[in-house]
């Protein structure tokens, strides 16, 4: 059986990296028919990654981003996680801030982003701002979702025996949430990279964003389209690394459905 799904894994790795071998052939072969100077080969951009990847500048925006990046996720997550186990454990507190909660909702990060800059500049504090935003609600939705699927009997069960507020939050209510908190981890992590991008278009301050933004208007494409490629496999890498962390935290979850 373990060889088994281990022979199925590295069929979907070698399926996969065909996949993306593939699309680089195309992309080449289109770019040689094109001939436009505004899509580069593959061929190019990937000779520029190999050598601007590695350098002490591209590194240095890299983390400025991953910086960002980590600040607005944590405080995004945090503010989500707490205000969705708030307004989850009591009704009337729903009600009352739904609404608020739903119009917050359907504003798109980005469209914050004039009010930040009039009230605290271009700086790192505008950004991190906007990464919290973007990443706050898929989270607390998540939370308030786990919090509902507790089930009635649990809850009827911390009631006979008298469990207070704050031990039936951290006893009941966030173990039962936690499947669905980290789901919506996951999805506020890709929002969240996507938000560090579209700050860092606005003003100085370097990062990733910036860095393209750069290289496109000094009409350096194929370094443009390097940073891009790098841009998609630190998502893709980010990714892969939650949900080791997530099977590492929920093995008691996963485990039960094995």
């Amino acid at each position: 059986m373990a060889v088994r799904t281990a022979l199925e894994r590295a069929g979907r790795t070698l399926l996969g990296l065909a996949v993306f071998a593939g699309a680089f052939v195309v992309w080449e072969l289109w770019a040689g028919a094109e001939e436009s100077f505004l899509v580069p080969r593959a061929s190019e951009v990937l000779e520029q990654a190999w050598e601007i990847w590695p350098t002490r500048d591209f590194l240095t925006e890299v983390a400025g981003s991953l910086k960002r990046l980590a600040a607005g996720f944590a405080i995004g997550a945090a503010i989500g996680i707490a205000i969705g186990l708030v307004t989850g454990t009591s009704l009337a507190l729903r009600r009352a801030l739904d609404p608020l909660l739903e119009l917050a909702r359907a504003t798109p990060p980005i469209a914050i982003v004039p009010a930040l800059i009039l009230t605290v500049g271009f700086g790192d504090s505008m950004r991190i701002a906007v990464i919290a935003f973007g990443v706050c609600f898929p989270v607390l939705v998540n939370t308030l979702e786990g919090v509902r699927a507790v089930s009635p009997e649990a809850r009827d069960t911390a009631s006979m025996l008298h469990v207070g507020r704050a031990e039936r939050v951290f006893r009941i209510y966030l173990p039962a949430a936690l499947p669905f908190i980290f789901a919506g981890l996951r999805i506020a992590l890709s929002i969240g990279l996507v938000m560090v991008v579209i700050s860092e278009f606005a003003g100085e301050g370097g990062g990733l964003g910036h860095y393209i933004l750069d290289q496109q208007g000094q009409f350096a494409y194929p370094e443009m389209y390097a940073g891009i490629l790098f841009l998609g496999l630190l998502g893709y890498g980010l990714n892969l690394l939650f949900r080791l962390f997530e099977r590492r935290v929920l093995a008691w979850h996963y485990g039960a459905y094995r």
